[in-house]
């Protein structure tokens, strides 16, 4: 398996979570910022879960994240020890005002040498290794793969008044999760040419699907949850409580 680095995007400040939430992890020098990722999750922060999924796939050359840049030293100190304890080579960068911007500073920073390129989001903390693993796998041999899950709830779409109007067809329809992976000159050159595409950039995929290239879809699971509300870090408890990583 070629090596790869692997990029994660912490920066946002999580809006949907409340003040106590905000309380519940170690004291962050982004100001009143809250950020998602340093929220503790069974008495760490949600990041360094992360950070050590990604650490035990041997293919993993260095991670790197992007934090806010009044951040940078003290994220490094945060997740040194963890680092550490894995043998993972870890970079700190200043990351931009959005997600693309992050990416594509990490990208600067990124070890050449790498074949690949993996980007998740540092608030996916339950991302099985096997799935990384396979992700890994079919970017190797595709170009780029992105983890995700077919959709199984009805779906509707809504109109003004929140009147429902459609109900759409599922069959093909997927939910993208992260690590999204791509070979590093399929990357690279989406995000050199990342101001040709026309309106929100919402995942890394969707610039690669606007050169013209194949995009792999790699099943995930349920567990791979987004912390997106206090909810989501309930849930992730309560998954982790229960024993996951799960044996099949």
């Amino acid at each position: 398996m070629p090596t790869a680095s692997v990029i994660i995007p912490a920066a946002g400040q999580g809006r949907r979570f409340s003040g106590t939430e905000a309380k519940s992890g170690p004291r962050v020098p982004f100001g009143e910022r809250l950020t998602k990722a340093f929220v503790l999750l069974a008495g760490k922060p949600v990041i360094e879960h992360t950070l050590e999924r990604f650490c035990t796939v041997p293919a993993v050359a260095e991670v790197i994240v992007a934090v806010p840049e009044d951040g940078v030293a003290w994220v490094e100190a945060l997740l040194a020890a963890a680092a550490a304890r894995t043998r993972c080579r870890l970079k700190v960068v200043a990351g931009g005002t959005d997600r693309p911007e992050s990416v594509a500073r990490a990208l600067e920073v990124s070890d050449p040498g790498t074949e690949l390129v993996a980007i998740h989001d540092a608030v996916r903390p339950l991302i099985r290794r096997e799935i990384i693993e396979e992700a890994l796998r079919v970017a190797v041999e595709r170009g780029a793969a992105v983890v995700g899950r077919p959709i199984d709830h009805t779906v509707k779409r809504v109109a003004a008044g929140r009147r429902v109007i459609e109900t759409v067809p599922r069959g093909d329809l997927w939910l993208a999760q992260t690590p999204q992976v791509f070979r590093r000159e399929v990357i690279t050159s989406a995000y050199r040419k990342r101001e040709e595409v026309v309106g929100a950039i919402t995942d890394d995929a969707q610039l690669v699907e606007a050169l013209g290239y194949e995009v792999a879809m790699v099943p995930g699971d349920a567990a791979n949850v987004k912390i997106t509300t206090p909810e989501d870090l309930h849930l992730c408890e309560a998954v982790l409580a229960a024993g996951w990583p799960f044996k099949e």
